[in-house]
């Protein structure tokens, strides 16, 4: 049996634990967690079914333009939908770009579960969530993290099975995007981060537009947007995800209470606050907790907190329940090449924090912007 085939099998026996928890009165509070799983289809739906859609004529448009530019950098054109979370659209438009599928799927799955949730979600997100004080600490982290993807993504795709220089030349544009990406948050902060907001805005836009046009059409048979893709396609995979998820979020509550204790104290001894170390283990679930907590961390586990989100947000969360509705064999690839990554980042954020000195006030995070 396969690592893939024992996590399904793991979630598939969390579902039955939840169910039987809820049936008998959600003591475990494992009943809540499988009505979430259910109920995460709403938001998914949200996010993800519009664009979905919209990959044909995405694809028709900017391929143009994307498809030339690519294949100069000896790259898969799939490798420009990375810029997209893999829930929000990425996953799709990787596979309608993609002259190889396994460029496809390195994109979708491995890449855009790193960099497109970076950019998409965890920076516009995280920015709204955090004190004002701290976003130095946090541009800081972010700087590490980015660092990191290619290397995850590297190791992704070659536990993948995907060709070593396939994976390498696919590569490229990621590192320079990381690269320019780095370069613009180390100089010109506050741009960057007000960029990726507006990014992010404009992703959510295209995204209800193409839900509505899609849903009219389904409702009237009346094309608005022509060359869409049906919308029971979006909702089909949604169901698949929303199936995964019932037994995911059992699991991950049951793993979480598992892991919560060694990570603390692992977490402490590499010398964090007892919220920071707290963090790491969130953002496992979910990256959203840790944003509020960060206003009660040290400025190092600001950092640290952050550049391991970047690569690792959602590993055994909705990035798992995600890979798993879609494309289950990519389970391992897309799991160890998201911790991988974070745990270099965390090594790269101590080393660079080893002298930073705590007695200092948060409210200098301004200044901190390096």
């Amino acid at each position: 049996m396969s690592f893939n085939e024992i996590i399904m099998w793991v979630m598939a026996i969390g579902l039955l634990i939840g169910a039987a928890d809820k049936i008998t009165g959600d003591h475990l509070g494992l009943g809540e967690k499988f009505d979430e799983g259910f109920n995460a289809m709403g938001p998914l739906a949200l996010g993800m079914v519009g664009i979905v859609c919209l990959a044909p004529v995405i694809s028709k448009v900017l391929g143009p333009v994307i498809i030339p530019a690519f294949e100069a950098l000896g790259a898969d054109p799939a490798m420009f939908a990375s810029i997209l979370a893999n829930d929000m659209g990425g996953y799709s438009l990787a596979l309608e770009l993609a002259k190889n599928e396994q460029a496809g799927l390195l994109s979708g799955n491995i890449v855009a579960s790193m960099l497109g949730c970076t950019l998409v979600f965890s920076i516009p997100v995280g920015l709204g969530l955090i004190e004002k004080e701290d976003q130095g600490y946090f541009s800081k982290g972010l700087l590490i993290g980015l660092i990191t993807i290619p290397v995850g993504s590297i190791l992704g795709g070659l536990i993948a099975g995907f060709p070593m220089g396939l994976v390498l030349k696919n590569i490229i544009p990621i590192i320079i995007l990381s690269v320019l990406l780095v370069l613009g948050l180390k100089f010109i902060p506050d741009q960057m981060i007000k960029g990726c907001m507006i990014f992010g805005k404009f992703i959510t836009i295209v995204i209800y537009i193409g839900l509505a046009a899609a849903a009219f059409e389904y409702m009237t048979g009346r094309v608005l947007i022509p060359g869409m893709a049906p919308i029971m396609e979006g909702m089909e995979a949604i169901a698949g995800i929303g199936i995964v998820l019932l037994g995911t979020f059992p699991f991950l509550t049951i793993a979480t209470k598992v892991l919560n204790r060694p990570l603390n104290a692992l977490g402490q001894k590499i010398g964090l606050d007892a919220t920071s170390a707290a963090g790491l283990v969130f953002t496992l679930a979910n990256s959203v907790p840790v944003y509020t907590m960060m206003k009660d961390m040290k400025k190092k586990g600001i950092i640290v907190n952050t550049a391991w989100l970047v690569p690792a947000t959602a590993a055994l969360g909705d990035h798992l329940g995600f890979t798993a509705g879609v494309q289950p064999d990519m389970i391992t690839p897309v799991v160890l090449g998201k911790i991988a990554a974070g745990v270099l980042a965390i090594i790269l954020a101590l080393v660079i924090c080893k002298n930073m000195d705590e007695t200092v006030d948060k409210a200098v995070g301004k200044a901190a912007k390096a």
